[in-house]
């Protein structure tokens, strides 16, 4: 690869970065918990890759392969934690917990909720609504085909609301 061809690649990989810096940031903070973890996870990915250059030419889609890496990041991180203490299950969810105030509340209540589907689920609804994603970039990002995609997202938030409803919180 030349010389010339590195630096369009750090560019498009650069650009690329920025654009998606405010659904990165908000997709790595719903899934770690904390802004100073989802900052230095995003700013880590970037070195990482920019240290890749000559890969970068192989991928396809780009963007894709950014947000299937920040994925894999955040799930090494959360896999290298010590346990917390249990999540509480959605029977001592109350209309309280619902009005959040924080982001610390609001992540607590989503993870409550997110702790009941099946990670597939979870994965393709913190993509849609935290990353921004539509459904073909969520489908290109998960390696699964489109439908598979909005049907992940459907049964999940209709697992989600039927949850919500039985404990009359909606």
């Amino acid at each position: 690869m030349t010389l010339q061809t590195e630096k369009q690649q750090l560019t498009r990989l650069a650009e690329l970065m920025q654009s998606e810096r405010d659904n990165l940031f908000r997709y790595a903070c719903y899934r770690l918990g904390s802004a100073a973890e989802a900052d230095d996870v995003i700013q880590d990915l970037y070195l990482r890759l920019s240290k890749q250059k000559a890969r970068l030419t192989e991928i396809y889609d780009l963007r894709g392969y950014i947000y299937r890496s920040l994925s894999n990041s955040c799930t090494s991180i959360l896999r290298s934690r010590k346990p917390l203490a249990p999540i509480q299950t959605l029977d001592t969810l109350s209309s309280e917990d619902l009005a959040t105030t924080d982001f610390e509340q609001e992540y607590r209540l989503i993870e409550r909720l997110m702790a009941h589907l099946p990670d597939e689920q979870s994965e393709v609804i913190r993509l849609r609504i935290y990353g921004g994603q539509q459904f073909d970039e969520i489908a290109s990002i998960c390696n699964i085909p489109l439908t598979t995609a909005k049907s992940r997202f459907r049964y999940g938030i209709d697992k989600l609301r039927e949850a919500l409803e039985e404990r009359g919180l909606i």
